[in-house]
């Protein structure tokens, strides 16, 4: 099954490196815009570590089939060259010189906190490098609001501008993954004062007031607020 989907993703990623324009291009993951988008391929480029990670635990399994020890190591090899394949073309066509910053899709280029997934959780750079800092720097710009939170995108207007839990807690993870704790608890603790008496968090957050706002007990809210909160843990600061 994972191998049947790796291979779905490389004619995908074919289809783009080469401009066959066979394939429809994707959406982004706020499903509003269409285009070759800088948060797919990272995600594609995971995915292929996955497999390749897939690929050495399992390795004892195939000691005694020749003939899949070696296919596995060609696959690793296309696996490979493909990771290589999609981190430059992201360098190369979503990283844009004037702005000097990712930006979310070859087309559209506003600034998304679904840029964050170039480090958390897809891992195609590291947290501290240039281009990624550069673009930590736009994002402080142009999506945080006066209270601390975050915007989805640049012209944000869902129901109001207001800033989205899930995006505040994205930052922080960010954050914690390049060991920003400071600016990583401000981003927690901006979510944790705007849940309801009861403990509840809204998809969104009211600045005026400080309060949950829109769909209240999101469930994707209180996904990330888990994934923030271990990881917090794990560093002994709450």
């Amino acid at each position: 099954m994972l191998e049947k989907g790796v291979k779905f993703l490389e004619e995908y990623r074919k289809d783009i490196m080469e401009k066959k324009g066979k394939l429809r291009v994707s959406y982004d993951l706020w499903e509003m815009h269409e285009g070759v988008s800088v948060y797919s391929l990272a995600c594609m480029y995971s995915a292929y570590e996955a497999m390749l990670n897939v690929y050495d635990v399992l390795e004892e399994e195939f000691v005694s089939n020749r003939l899949k020890q070696d296919e596995v190591l060609k696959e690793k090899e296309i696996l490979n060259q493909g990771k290589d394949d999609l981190k430059r073309y992201v360098q190369n066509n979503l990283y844009d010189e004037e702005k000097k910053s990712f930006v979310r899709n070859e087309m559209d280029k506003r600034m998304d906190i679904s840029l964050l997934g170039l480090v958390t959780p897809f891992e195609m750079f590291m947290p501290k490098d240039k281009k990624i800092l550069n673009t930590i720097e736009r994002i402080n710009m142009n999506l945080r609001t006066y209270t601390g939170g975050y915007l989805r995108f640049e012209d944000d207007h869902y129901t109001g501008d207001r800033p989205w839990v899930i995006a505040t807690l994205w930052m922080a993870l960010y954050y914690i993954k390049a060991n920003d704790i400071k600016h990583a608890k401000e981003c927690f603790d901006f979510v944790v004062n705007s849940a309801t008496n009861h403990g509840f968090l809204g998809e969104q957050v009211e600045n005026r007031e400080m309060k949950s706002a829109w769909v209240i007990g999101l469930a994707w809210s209180h996904a990330m607020f888990v994934i923030v909160l271990e990881e917090l843990i794990k560093l002994n600061v709450i």
